[in-house]
C-alpha cells in the first residue's frame, strides 16, 4: 500500500580492518563517506586483493561485530537447510503470507456465500460471536478490496469497530487515512488507529509506526516513536513489525545501532515468510549486509 522512503539519513561511519573473529569471510571495501573512510576502504580493498581474511567495521563497532557474529552462530548449523527451504517456498511450494493487510480479502463472487453464512449463524444477534465477527469483517474486506461496494464496506467496518473489534478499528483507520474508499479523514483515521493500539492491536502499532516513520497523515516524522511502535508490534509477534524494528536496529534509525539485537527479530519474521527479513539474513550470513537503500552499492556491514 505504501512505499517507505528514508531521506536525510546519516551515512555509515568510517571503516577499518581487523581480524581474528569467528566465521571470517573475505571482506569487501566499505562505502566511502569521507576522505578518511575512502582511505580505509582502499586499505581493505588492498588486503582483499592480497587474499587476506578480515572484517571491515566502523571504528567504534568492534564489539558490535563480535556480538553480531555470536547472534548469527546459532543459525549456522541449520543454515543450508533453511536457505533451501526458503528457495522452495519462494518458488511456490508453500504459499507465503501476503504482504497486503487484511490478510484475507475475499473476492466479489464470495460475497453471496458470506452473507448466506451470516444468516445461517444469526449474526444479527448481540453480543456477536467470534465466528460472526470474522464473517462480518471478511464481508467488509470483500466489499472494499474487490471494489464491489467500498462505501458499504467502510460502513460495515465502522459498525463492527463500534463493538470493540480491533481489526475493524484498524481497517477504519487505514481506509480513512489513505482515502481508499474516496472518503479521507486523516484525523479520524489516526484516532481509530490509536484507539486500537491502546487496546492492544499489533497491526495498529505497525500502521502507526509506518506513518510516524514516513511523516504521513499529518504526523511529524518521528523515528524514535516509530521504532517504539514497531517494537510494540514485534513483542506481539507481528511479522512486519519485527522486520521494521530489526531494520531500525541495523540502520540506527530511531534507536542506537544494535546488529545483534536485530538478528532474532529478522529470524522470527523470516520464519513467518517475510521476504525482506530473509534477504537481510542471507546477506548477514554471507558476510555482506547491503541494506535496501544501498542495494547496488558497497556493503554497510562486512564480516
Amino acid at each position: 500500500r505504501r512505499t517507505l522512503l528514508r531521506t536525510g539519513r546519516s551515512a555509515p561511519c568510517a571503516a577499518k580492518v581487523a581480524s581474528g573473529f569467528p566465521n571470517e569471510r573475505p571482506a569487501h571495501p566499505w562505502h566511502s563517506v569521507s576522505s578518511a573512510a575512502a582511505g580505509a576502504s582502499a586499505a581493505a580493498a588492498a588486503l582483499v586483493a592480497a587474499g587476506a581474511t578480515q572484517i571491515a567495521f566502523c571504528a567504534d563497532d568492534g564489539e558490535q561485530i563480535r556480538r553480531l557474529q555470536e547472534a548469527l552462530r546459532p543459525l549456522r548449523a541449520g543454515e543450508q537447510e533453511m536457505r533451501d527451504r526458503w528457495i522452495k517456498e519462494e518458488e511456490g511450494w508453500f504459499k507465503l503470507p501476503p504482504r497486503a493487510w487484511p490478510t484475507v480479502q475475499p473476492k466479489a463472487e464470495e460475497i453471496p456465500a458470506l452473507k448466506q453464512q451470516m444468516i445461517l449463524e444469526r449474526c444479527g444477534n448481540m453480543p456477536m460471536s467470534e465466528g460472526c465477527a470474522k464473517l462480518v469483517f471478511d464481508l467488509s474486506s470483500a466489499l472494499v478490496f474487490s471494489g464491489s461496494d467500498p462505501p458499504a464496506g467502510l460502513a460495515t467496518y465502522r459498525g463492527l469497530a463500534s463493538t470493540g473489534h480491533l481489526d475493524a478499528m484498524v481497517a477504519v483507520g487505514v481506509l480513512l487515512v489513505e482515502g481508499l474508499v474516496g472518503e479521507q479523514d486523516e484525523k479520524e483515521g489516526i484516532r481509530s488507529l490509536r484507539k486500537a493500539s491502546e487496546a492492544g492491536s499489533a497491526q495498529a502499532d505497525y500502521e502507526l509506526g509506518t506513518l510516524l516513520y514516513a511523516g504521513q497523515a499529518g504526523l511529524e516524522e518521528d523515528e524514535q516513536a516509530a521504532y517504539a511502535c514497531f517494537m510494540r508490534a514485534a513483542e506481539k509477534d507481528h511479522r512486519d513489525g519485527m522486520f521494521m524494528a530489526a531494520d531500525c536496529l541495523l540502520e540506527g534509525v530511531g534507536v542506537g545501532r544494535d546488529y545483534a539485537a536485530a538478528v532474532p527479530l529478522l529470524h522470527r519474521a523470516a520464519v513467518k515468510g517475510h521476504r525482506g527479513a530473509r534477504q537481510h539474513l542471507r546477506q548477514l550470513l554471507d558476510g555482506r549486509w547491503m541494506g535496501f537503500e544501498n542495494a547496488g552499492g558497497a556493503a554497510q556491514i562486512v564480516l
